[in-house]
């Protein structure tokens, strides 16, 4: 059953030309906004296309990883050690796509809770076995009895074809589109006009009505999406409570990726990737040029279904010290997509230190725990809250936490090419992203490590210092200890476009040496200076 909405548009001219002015700002204009041509001469957006690497990747690689001298026969630390490692953890994603465990192929990854994610994990226990660990178990446990996990089986944009936009103008189904949590439409299709909101803040929408109609939110991202929930969030609420049937979030990303990030928007909520969210936005320009406002529309369909009842998995594996005091470190498995940056890379650089610390000519006074978590992806399934609950002694003599995630991708910014649909291509520079050092008990002991970490080891760590503690940190907080996160913000986390070519190979031998330096050196220092 289709649900057709229709509502006259009452955008006046004035507004549409102030929309077409923030059009411009955001997109460079394709020249032809002609009907005589399909979808006024607008060039179509490419196909999605699964595990390809959404920006220019040139020749001109990242800089080679700093060695200092004496740590030349580490083997272990060397990054195309870790980059076998990275392919093996990613071709748990690619599986999961090929088995369509998430209901088709339009979503996938390394999931707690699915085969993906107990896969993983038996990988993981496999490789700190090869390394020589003898302490190691897989631990499993149960999602929290009140939760469930919202996941799309299989869901659709489709801009439908339109006469006014020129002859051929057919129907154009937009293929990096996302459904969001937890989106519902009843019947399973919503039909309806099209309105472009700009960036929907309250004086934009003072002048619009959007009842009954598709609002088409604008979000440019300040690095990665988690930057924008803040703002993005409320206002496709706020969307919705002024009548609007649904939201399509044009996201501008490098490429033509889905993005799988935001969520309870207060109705049916949908990401568009780079590429076709240009495609739309131009259309929806050129209709107004034209006079056509209003008369484009668009049908939605989704499939969703809730999970409960799952079980999720944490390897913990156990280097001995001299004494019973202990360091965790922490890397989470699960990931969307492939998730080579989130967190195939920390969990890469986490696999090294257990080869690093497992010679037997690297004595440890404190004892090493390595804790490959089952993640916090996954809705009432949250590893570090569990490996807290089910091993208290270790967590009772901890000394620090340590969570290593997304550590090594490449930096990417705007390139100077542009291309015939007016998209500006992303391009990797020579080095990583920025990486925050979080620090929750502000050591300065601690800092003055990292300080000293990018002069020794040419780590990308941020100028300023941090107490954040995101992602995995939040579940070691009922540890009652210093947390320590490395963590990046870049452009394609949680997107599709997470692919292994995004990672900087020699990026992860810099972290990896530089976690070991690290670790050597809170293994000998006083209590007092880790948590002063």
């Amino acid at each position: 059953m289709t649900r057709n909405i229709n509502h006259p548009d009452t955008t006046n001219t004035r507004v549409a030309a102030a929309l077409a002015v923030i059009l411009s700002a955001v997109f460079i204009p394709v020249q032809a906004q002609t009907a005589a041509s399909p979808w006024y001469g607008v060039p179509l957006p490419p196909a999605f296309t699964a595990h390809d690497i959404p920006a220019i990747v040139g020749s001109r690689g990242p800089a080679p990883a700093v060695v200092p001298a004496g740590e030349e026969l580490y083997s272990e630390l060397q990054g195309q050690r870790l980059l076998q490692d990275l392919h093996a953890i990613i071709e748990f994603s690619h599986q999961s796509r090929r088995q369509q465990e998430l209901g088709g192929d339009q979503m996938w990854g390394r999931v707690a809770g699915f085969p993906s994610g107990r896969a993983v994990a038996d990988w993981a226990a496999q490789q700190f076995r090869s390394a020589g660990i003898t302490q190691v178990a897989t631990q499993s446990f149960s999602q929290e009895e009140d939760a469930s996990l919202w996941l799309p089986v299989q869901w659709e944009v489709r801009l439908l074809a339109n006469s006014v936009a020129g002859a051929g103008s057919d129907d154009v189904v937009l293929t990096t589109a996302v459904a969001l949590a937890p989106s519902q439409i009843p019947d399973g299709i919503l039909e309806a006009p099209m309105i472009y909101v700009g960036t929907a803040r309250p004086a934009e929408l003072a002048h619009m009505d959007v009842s009954g109609k598709i609002a088409i939110q604008h979000i440019t991202p300040q690095a990665h999406l988690v930057f924008e929930r803040a703002a993005a969030v409320p206002r496709a609420q706020d969307l919705m409570e002024r009548g609007a049937v649904a939201v399509l979030n044009i996201i501008d990303q490098p490429g033509n990726e889905m993005a799988r990030d935001l969520a309870n928007c207060g109705g049916p909520c949908f990401n568009i990737g780079g590429r076709d969210g240009v495609f739309l936005a131009n259309v929806l320009d050129a209709a107004a040029n034209n006079g056509d406002g209003g008369q484009l529309r668009a049908r939605l369909s989704l499939q969703a279904q809730e999970h409960s009842g799952l079980t999720g998995h944490n390897v913990i594996a156990v280097i001995p010290g001299a004494s019973d005091e202990t360091i965790v470190l922490n890397a989470h498995l699960d990931a969307w997509y492939d998730g080579a940056g989130d967190n195939g890379d920390g969990v890469a650089v986490m696999m090294a230190l257990a080869r690093h610390f497992s010679r037997p000519e690297i004595p440890l006074q404190r004892t090493l725990v390595l804790v490959a978590s089952a993640g916090h992806h996954t809705t009432g399934l949250n590893g570090p809250r569990n490996a807290v609950r089910m091993n208290p002694d270790l967590f009772n003599n901890s000394v620090l936490i340590f969570n290593l995630e997304h550590v090594a991708q490449r930096n990417f910014s705007p390139a100077r090419s542009v291309l015939p649909d007016g998209y500006r291509a992303f391009i990797a520079d020579s080095g990583e992203a920025p990486i925050v050092a979080g620090i929750t008990n502000e050591s300065p002991y601690l800092q003055r490590l990292f300080d000293e970490g990018v002069q020794r080891y040419g780590t990308n760590f941020v100028s300023g210092n941090s107490t954040m503690a995101s992602g995995e940190g939040g579940g070691y907080r009922d540890a009652g200890v210093p947390i320590v996160t490395t963590m990046q913000a870049p452009p394609l986390y949680h997107t599709s476009g997470e692919v292994a070519e995004a990672i900087s190979v020699p990026g992860m031998e810099r972290m990896a040496r530089f976690m070991a330096w690290f670790v050597k050196q809170v293994d000998q220092a006083p209590l007092t200076d880790i948590n002063p």
